[in-house]
């Protein structure tokens, strides 16, 4: 056995949370690729379709966050690098009504009600 090393480890985790991984991950199992040809997929399509894409137009707007992350379908014990990753968007702001909410209730009464929101 080996040394663990835990800053490599953070970083192939960290690694495998990029939409990147999540590409080769749906290539690689759901056409049955090798990671080469998920790989050259890969390349092909960031040719084609990024020069089109708009970096502006991806942003979140304000208020909100975009966050790759793993789906709460994969069991626990599976490495990161093997899960299913999802988009998620969190709000962190939903402006006037969250101004209005703290304004009445304060921090105390605004956690419950932005904490309700997300179920």
């Amino acid at each position: 056995m080996g040394v663990r090393n835990k800053k490599r480890q953070t970083l192939r985790r960290l690694d495998s949370k990029t939409l990147d991984a999540r590409f080769l991950n749906e290539i690689q199992n759901g056409l049955n690729c090798s990671p080469f040809e998920a790989e050259a997929v890969l390349e092909v399509v960031k040719e084609v379709y990024f020069p089109f894409l708009d970096e502006q137009s991806v942003k979140a707007p304000p208020g909100k966050v975009t966050l790759i992350a793993v789906s709460a379908d994969e069991p626990a014990g599976k490495t990161v690098v093997d899960c299913e990753k999802r988009s998620v968007c969190l709000t962190i702001h939903r402006g006037s009504e969250d101004d209005r909410i703290l304004q009445e209730r304060g921090a105390a009464g605004f956690r419950p009600s932005s904490f309700a929101r997300k179920l």
